[in-house]
C-alpha cells in the first residue's frame, strides 16, 4: 500500500531546503554545513578542502574554509582562504572585511600588551612582532600597526626591520610625524656610529638619509621643538649651516612669542659662537617663561663659553707678547671673569631645578674656581663625584 505525504509537509520540507542552502551545495559542502553548526571544526575544514580540490571556484567553500579557521585561531590561513573567496567573487566581501578588522584589533591589542611586557622581559618583543604582523596581513594599509611593529623591532635593536616598518609606515600616511622622527633618529644613531668608526662615507650617507627623513617629520609638525632641534643638528653635521639659519629665524619670526623657537635659535647661535646674539635668544625665552629650565641653562652656557673664548683668546694674546717680549711678564686681561660672573645666577637657578645635572655640577665648579669661590666650588665637585659614583 501506497503511502502519501500530505502537501502541507511537502510544502514545509520544500521552504526547510530552500532557506537551509543546502540543495545546491555539494556533498562536502553541505557536510562541513553540519559540522560547523556541531563546532566539530577539524571534520568541517577537511570537508571543505576535500570540495575545493575538486572545486577551487567555489567561494562559498572558500569562505566557509575561512571562517572554520577563525574559529580555531588559524589566522593567516584564514586570511588565505578569504583571499581566494574574494577573488572569486564578493557575495560575503562585508562579512570578510568584518571578520578581519575583529582580528586586527584582537592581535593589535595583544600585541601592545606584549610589547609593554618586554620592559620587563626582552623575549616578549618578539611576541608582539608576531600579533602585529598578523595584524597588518589582516587590515594592510594600517600605517599605526606598522609604526608600533617598528617600536618592537627597535627594542629588539634590529635597526633593519625598524626601518623598513618606518618607511612603510610614512609612506602610507605620509604626515606621519612620529613615524618620520624616529625613523630620522634611527638614520642619525647609525651615522654617529659611522663617525665613531671613521667610516666617512657611510656617516654621510646615513646623515643624508636622517635629514630627509628629519625633514618629513618637520613637514608635518613644523611647530614641534624636536623636529626643529632634530633639523638644526643635522644640518650642522652636514655643514648646512645655512639652512639651519633660515629655519630657526624664519620660525622666530612668525612667531617672536614661541619659546621654544627663541630657544632653538639660541641653541644654533650658540654653536656658532655668537654668543650675544644667543643670549639675546634665551632672554626672550626666559621673559617669556620665567621657569623655562633648558633655555635658563642654557644662558649660563653661553655666558660661561662666552668668557672661555675670551679668556683662550687674552692667554693666545699673552703668550705672543711674552714671545715678543724675550719672556718677560706681561699684564693679563681679566675682563673674561665677567662673563663667568653673569654665567653663575643663571647656572645657579638651572641647578635648583636640575640638582643631579653632573654636568651642570662640573661647569659650576669650575666657575666657582675662576671666582676665587673655593667653598662654593669644592662643595659642587664633591656632589659631583657623589653622584657620579653613585652615593
Amino acid at each position: 500500500m501506497k503511502r502519501y505525504l500530505p502537501l502541507g509537509f511537502l510544502l514545509l520540507a520544500f521552504i526547510y531546503i530552500s532557506t537551509t542552502g543546502f540543495q545546491c551545495g555539494s556533498a562536502e559542502t553541505t557536510s562541513a554545513k553540519l559540522y560547523m553548526n556541531q563546532k566539530q571544526w577539524d571534520k568541517a575544514e577537511a570537508s571543505l578542502v576535500k570540495e575545493l580540490a575538486k572545486n577551487d571556484k567555489n567561494e562559498e567553500a572558500w569562505f566557509l574554509l575561512g571562517q572554520v579557521r577563525l574559529e580555531v585561531k588559524k589566522y593567516a590561513e584564514m586570511n588565505e582562504a578569504y583571499t581566494h573567496a574574494l577573488q572569486i567573487g564578493d557575495a560575503h566581501k562585508a562579512e570578510i572585511a568584518r571578520n578581519r578588522l575583529a582580528v586586527w584589533a584582537m592581535m593589535y591589542n595583544d600585541g601592545v600588551n606584549l610589547y609593554n611586557k618586554g620592559r620587563d622581559t626582552a623575549a616578549f618583543y618578539q611576541k608582539s612582532i608576531d600579533r602585529f604582523s598578523t595584524a597588518i596581513a589582516m587590515v594592510p594599509d594600517s600605517s599605526g600597526t606598522y609604526y608600533v611593529r617598528a617600536l618592537a623591532y627597535y627594542a629588539k635593536q634590529d635597526m633593519k626591520s625598524a626601518l623598513a616598518d618606518l618607511a612603510e609606515a610614512v609612506r602610507l600616511k605620509p604626515d606621519f610625524e612620529e613615524a618620520a622622527r624616529l625613523a630620522g633618529q634611527v638614520h642619525y644613531n647609525m651615522a654617529m656610529e659611522r663617525v665613531n668608526a671613521k667610516d666617512d662615507a657611510g656617516s654621510q650617507s646615513e646623515f643624508a638619509l636622517a635629514t630627509q627623513t628629519f625633514e618629513k617629520a618637520y613637514n608635518a609638525n613644523p611647530t614641534n621643538s624636536d623636529n626643529i632641534n632634530n633639523l638644526i643638528d643635522v644640518y650642522e653635521r652636514t655643514k648646512n649651516t645655512d639652512k639651519a639659519l633660515v629655519l630657526t629665524r624664519t620660525a622666530v619670526e612668525k612667531d617672536p612669542n614661541n619659546k621654544v623657537f627663541r630657544f632653538a635659535y639660541g641653541v644654533f647661535l650658540s654653536r656658532q659662537d655668537k654668543f650675544a646674539e644667543a643670549i639675546e635668544q634665551f632672554k626672550k625665552a626666559v621673559e617669556i617663561d620665567a621657569n623655562y629650565g633648558d633655555a635658563i641653562y642654557n644662558l649660563g652656557v653661553a655666558y660661561l663659553n662666552w668668557g672661555v673664548s675670551m679668556k683662550a683668546e687674552s692667554d693666545k694674546q699673552v703668550e705672543a707678547e711674552r714671545a715678543k717680549n724675550k719672556g718677560k711678564d706681561v699684564k693679563t686681561d681679566f675682563s673674561y671673569k665677567e662673563k663667568f660672573k653673569e654665567a653663575l645666577p643663571y647656572l645657579e637657578k638651572a641647578q635648583e631645578i636640575r640638582p643631579d645635572d653632573l654636568d651642570l655640577l662640573q661647569r659650576l665648579g669650575k666657575v666657582y674656581a675662576n671666582l676665587n669661590m673655593v667653598e662654593k666650588s669644592k662643595a659642587a665637585f664633591e656632589r659631583y663625584d657623589r653622584l657620579s659614583k653613585g652615593k
